[in-house]
């Protein structure tokens, strides 16, 4: 996939983002200045609000998990060779993974390193500690 069909795919994850929050009843916002860390701002019931940071998730073919990038993988970032995360500049991940068509809500507290996995289905020998299961953060 090309630079232009990530940008594509970017702008239709944001949208359908922006779709499924504004259904579940939040207020969405978008900045007018598209260089910062986070793409929306939402308004909880409460007046609380939170800035999101939209991503693409897909499936790893061999594991069967739900991935996705929890560092920026753009612009000079990449030049570099040294990927920049997100913490203490959003709140949340708001992820949309076209396979499944389905929206995910997951605070950048649980995630950890430069991409986030997240199980479809329970492991095989029943581990439990340290996995992020997939619809644990499901917008619904």
């Amino acid at each position: 996939m090309g630079v232009l069909a990530h940008w594509k795919q970017g702008h239709k994850t944001e949208a359908i983002l922006i779709e499924k929050l504004s259904e579940l009843g939040y207020e969405v916002l978008k900045p007018l200045n598209g260089s910062l860390r986070y793409d929306l701002v939402i308004e909880d019931d409460n007046g609380q609000f939170w800035r999101i940071q939209c991503k693409t998730a897909w499936i790893e073919k061999r594991s069967g998990v739900l991935r996705f990038h929890t560092a920026s993988t753009g612009g000079a970032a990449t030049r570099a060779n040294n990927r920049q995360g997100y913490k203490g500049q959003i709140d949340y991940f708001a992820v949309y993974a076209p396979d499944l068509k389905e929206c995910f809500l997951i605070p950048i507290d649980h995630a950890k390193g430069t991409e986030m996995r997240l199980r479809l289905e329970p492991t095989k020998n029943n581990q439990k500690k340290g996995i992020n299961y997939a619809y644990d953060y499901l917008l619904q």
